[in-house]
């Protein structure tokens, strides 16, 4: 997988939200050059990050969250997903037992 370039994220979101240079510049309060700058970057700062996404209201930390899943991260996700089949089992089981025990009450 190639390594995502932030600043090319950052310019097609910006876009995306119909933004120029300056709009973004002021928002947050650094010049143009800056802005610039910033699209052109492979890596930035987290504080920068995290102002990016509140003024362009995206979240460009999900992008790389799953890369960094841990192992236990990974275990309940599937533990959950399991759950989650095993109610859909029960209540599959429970809507039968519904019907059977309706067409008893008409018979």
């Amino acid at each position: 997988m190639a390594k995502p370039i932030i600043g090319k994220e950052i310019k097609d979101v910006v876009k995306l939200r119909k933004l120029t240079a300056d709009e973004l510049a002021s928002a947050l309060n650094v010049s143009k050059p800056n802005i610039y700058d910033i699209y052109k970057r492979s890596s930035i700062d987290t504080g920068l990050l995290e102002r990016l996404c509140k003024v362009l209201d995206y979240n460009f930390f999900s992008r790389y969250a799953a890369q960094y899943r841990t192992e236990k991260e990974i275990e309940l996700d599937n533990y959950q997903k399991e759950q989650i089949k095993s109610l859909e089992r029960q209540l599959k089981e429970k809507d039968e037992v519904y019907r059977v025990l309706l067409k008893q009450l008409d018979k």
